[in-house]
């Protein structure tokens, strides 16, 4: 396993997760359990992936709470998550501050990209590419709520194309909530590293996030 990768495990005493629509008997801790064995499962599959031209030895992959409420997703991977081998590695701490200002706990955050190698910006063919890998991170997670990152990370779901019943519309407006699925919202938000660096960004950002906290209550 490469040095740096952090496959996400349940915690000994797991945060209360609000109840989901027709949830099952399984206790949490169960439920995540399954959930980090299908990532792990995932993290082989992605490692392994030639199914297309973004090879390479440095290959990123989701970090957080296996059943989390929110999934936070980006189109590409940085230089110090490469490095790590982690999602949001520069923006974690930004994005954990804003989280505890909206009273959500980091422990219902995930996070992830697109595609998982290489710093340039992805291709339509590259998202194609790499949609099977979102698709199983977002049937294992099980989020509520998507938080696009940037218009490449849109368009990344939408290359999804009815794929685990997930379709987006034309036209996503930022910040507003737009369902893409009956237990699935999306939300369109500033592309990055943009949304944590920029002050104008960041304000935008700020104000697409508090959105959130309506969505899981």
């Amino acid at each position: 396993m490469p040095p740096g990768r952090r496959i996400p495990r349940p915690p000994d005493t797991p945060p209360e997760r609000p109840p989901l629509p027709e949830s099952s008997d399984a206790s949490i801790t169960d439920d995540a359990a399954k959930a980090a064995g299908e990532l792990v499962a995932l993290a082989a599959a992605i490692r392994a992936c030639e199914a297309c031209g973004r090879r390479g030895e440095a290959r990123v992959f989701g970090t957080g709470y296996p059943r989390a409420l929110v999934m936070l997703l980006k189109d590409v991977p940085s230089a110090a998550d490469l490095e790590s081998g982690n999602a949001f590695t520069d923006e974690a701490e930004p994005l954990t501050k804003a989280f505890e200002a909206l009273a959500i706990p980091v422990a219902w955050v995930y996070g992830t990209t697109a595609v998982r190698a290489g710093e340039t910006a992805p291709t339509q063919d590259e998202l194609r590419a790499c949609s099977a890998h979102l698709v199983g991170e977002i049937e294992a997670v099980q989020p509520r709520i998507l938080v696009a990152f940037g218009p490449r990370a849109v368009e990344a779901v939408r290359v999804l194309d009815g794929r685990c019943g997930i379709r987006v519309p034309a036209e996503v407006p930022q910040g507003e909530a737009v369902s893409v699925r009956a237990d699935l919202v999306l939300i369109a938000t500033e592309p990055l590293p943009d949304g944590v660096t920029g002050r104008d960004a960041k304000r935008r950002l700020w104000r697409d996030l508090q959105a959130v906290p309506a969505l899981i209550a």
